[in-house]
């Protein structure tokens, strides 16, 4: 590891500075010690669903303090991530595309550790702290673990990040609908979590000294939002309807453990001391941004740089309404009365973005980078600071909440241009003239170069050679306006995680207007495909296996009009013009071949965007009929781009320390873990045992490190 002390950092970014007139002077003497860095994540938000990146739509939601930060730095307009969290966050951190970490799809509980990040990786964290950088990660985790990993909730830890507090998991809980237990005849008179509405009525409450208590001010009363969001329960009648006060509500105390979404979750609490997990009452929003703005200020007066990544869990399902003081009151026709239905939910989920940004403005404030003005709007000046903030959308918006013109049949979980275009947004003392975009191609793997840009650290002499990095520089893009495309292509991807043999996937359905859409390569569990909108066909309580477990067989019984199947991997790459679509189908779809291209040349009127759109695959079923010249000159450089960029990564079995080498420190893991899964668990059967170690005896001396 290379250490670069203060002072060389200062000198390295002095220099850059020499050459932009538009960074002040007094930024400049902030620059003798490096920057902070505050990277927010935003789940789930892809490009269609701000303003400032999407001009076209007249509905996406209000949010004037992330346009705040954008008009204060640069956009990013041209950012690929990859289809799911997991892997864009994977590149995030390791510099590196999911074909080299295993990270290729959205971790759930029943991934082995093959498909989560290896403790192996020299992840962002660990290179900052090579320049004296304290690290915190606050809010979604999702880069491996509690489940499946013999690191369990100290994975963070484990990774490199001296602080971890939020929650593990891919998103929340799912919605009580049942209110502690207190209603169970259905699940869509309560699919907020809570009445809704501005009925008022009695509220139960857990206090330290009385487990149970009821309460509602003196008849005054809650809504049924002020009690979630006070961390309580609304109260029920013996009807099943809201009590309009203590002495109408059942006798029979709610359950105060039943998790509800964004208000009632699993949190865990990580340090290299300690570690704890308890259950937060406090609206998930919220409470991550009072644990980033906690932990900042405690840095302010330790005098170390610092990097706090601030992961949210809005936007991503399930959509629950936000606090009422979070978000503008809407007419009563935009009002929803639930958090179920597309129109509801695309209403639910402008709301929860809304909420979002105001919570990334008491962010912003809270640590002293800005502060609000006369009428409320945020005034932020980073020339003023010496911390960069980087905002991202870690992949394209679920389909629910989709803004045209883009398309909701491609979004999240697709490679296409609507799952894998996100907002980016940089700003800080680094930046020259403010405001303006950047229109070049940049990829998520690229924000991992950027860190150790901003800190002074060149990542490539940090991070091991056996360790391909994808990452490209994009500092320049922020100190040069004429900076020109460093990038010639861009690349996403999307797998089917590594799961034992012994877990049996089911299909689920979800409606996207007329059309539906099935996947049978994620699920085993009812409650997730709930939590997406869908309809299950899996086993449920008192009912036998179904005999249609494929997406194919449920195509065949006609039970679904136009029902789209999602392919098991797919591959992406383009180019400043065109794109290629690489797909493993399903069995019955082969017939529409491997490949799809895609001219991304906006169209007036038609395709004004330049979306690869359905219609205007330029393949005939995978097969180039009828292409120019210059298409199939486009098809085969893309190709053969994408065949190299495969091919780089060689495979090493035996090899689980990442070294490229099988030798003592395999066999050394091997021992290490027995008996758990593990990232030395080669066969992939849950275990790491026997059958793993005589791997790493049959492969014994290899070396698969890439020539220099």
């Amino acid at each position: 590891m290379i250490h670069i002390t203060s002072i060389a950092v200062g000198v390295v970014l002095l220099t850059q500075l020499v050459f932009v007139g538009e960074v002040s002077t007094e930024a400049r003497k902030r620059q003798a010690v490096p920057p902070n860095i505050l990277f927010i994540i935003l789940d789930d938000v892809g490009k269609d669903q701000l303003a400032s990146f999407n001009s076209a739509s007249l509905l996406t939601p209000r949010t004037p303090d992330i346009d705040a930060i954008a008009a204060a730095g640069v956009k990013f307009t041209n950012l690929y991530t990859m289809p799911e969290c997991s892997p864009s966050r994977a590149c995030f951190f390791t510099g590196r595309y999911p074909l080299r970490t295993g990270v290729d799809e959205a971790i759930l509980f029943n991934d082995l550790p093959a498909a989560q990040i290896s403790p192996f990786e020299v992840t962002t964290p660990r290179v900052l702290a090579t320049a004296g950088y304290a690290s915190a990660m606050v809010g979604k985790y999702h880069l491996g673990g509690p489940e499946n990993n013999p690191d369990g909730n100290r994975t963070p830890i484990v990774l490199g990040w001296d602080y971890f507090e939020g929650n593990m998991r891919g998103g929340p809980p799912f919605i009580d609908t049942t209110l502690g237990g207190q209603y169970t005849a259905d699940k869509e008179k309560y699919s907020c979590g809570f009445p809704v509405g501005t009925q008022k009525g009695a509220c139960w409450f857990q206090d330290s000294n009385n487990p149970a208590r009821c309460d509602d001010i003196r008849g005054a009363g809650y809504t049924g939002q002020q009690c979630v969001s006070l961390g309580g329960i609304p109260a029920l009648d013996l009807q099943g309807n809201f009590a309009s006060s203590c002495k109408d509500a059942s006798s029979k105390a709610p359950d105060f453990t039943t998790l509800n979404g964004y208000y009632v979750w699993p949190k865990v609490i990580a340090d290299s001391g300690k570690l704890e997990t308890l259950t937060s009452r406090k609206y998930m929003t919220i409470d991550q941004t009072d644990a980033a703005v906690e932990w900042v200020q405690k840095q302010t007066a330790g005098g170390r740089p610092w990097m706090c990544t601030v992961s949210y869990n809005s936007d991503h399902t399930p959509y629950q309404l936000p606090p009422e003081d979070l978000y503008a009151p809407r007419p009563p026709f935009l009002t929803p009365g639930d958090c179920s239905g597309t129109e509801a939910q695309r209403i639910v989920s402008d709301l929860m973005i809304e909420a979002m940004d105001k919570e990334i403005g008491r962010l912003l404030v809270g640590i002293g980078l800005a502060n609000r003005g006369m009428a409320g709007e945020l005034v932020y000046k980073p020339e003023a600071t010496n911390t960069m903030v980087i905002v991202v959308g870690d992949n394209g918006s679920y389909l629910t909440s989709v803004k045209l013109p883009y398309d909701p049949l491609r979004a999240k979980g697709t490679p296409y241009e609507t799952g894998v275009l996100t907002p980016l947004i940089v700003a800080g003392p680094l930046v020259a003239n403010p405001g303006r975009s950047v229109h070049h191609m940049v990829n998520a793997v690229d924000l991992f170069a950027v860190f150790g840009e901003i800190a002074g650290v060149d990542v490539r002499a940090v991070v091991p050679r056996s360790h391909i990095l994808d990452s490209q520089p994009m500092l320049a893009y922020l100190t040069n306006p004429n900076q020109a495309s460093i990038r010639q292509y861009n690349f996403t991807q999307l797998g089917n995680g590594a799961k034992a043999a012994s877990i049996k996937l089911w299909p689920c359905v979800v409606q996207a207007g007329p059309a539906s859409v099935c996947t049978d390569i994620l699920i085993d569990k009812e409650g997730i495909c709930e939590e997406l909108g869908g309809t299950w066909f899996g086993p449920t309580e008192g009912r036998p296996d179904p005999p249609n477990p494929t997406c194919c067989a449920l195509r065949e019984t006609g039970q679904f009009r136009n029902l789209a199947i999602i392919p098991t991997r797919v591959w992406a790459i383009r180019d400043s013009r065109y794109k290629l679509v690489m797909l493993e189908r399903a069995e019955c779809d082969s017939g529409l071949g491997s490949y799809e291209f895609y001219d991304l040349t906006p169209r007036p009127v038609v395709n004004a965007l330049g979306l690869d759109l359905a219609p205007f695959d330029l393949l005939t079923n995978g097969q180039p009929v009828g292409l120019t010249g210059e298409q199939m000159a486009g098809l085969q450089e893309l190709k053969a781009e994408l065949n190299r960029l495969l091919s780089s990564e060689a495979a090493c079995p035996g090899d689980g320390n990442l070294d490229k080498r099988v030798d003592s420190g395999d066999l050394f893991g091997v021992e290490r873990y027995r008996g758990q899964p593990s990232v030395f668990d080669f066969n992939r059967d849950g275990t790491t045992d026997d059958l793993d170690r005589q791997v790493v005896l049959d492969h014994f001396g290899t070396d698969c490190r890439p020539l220099r």
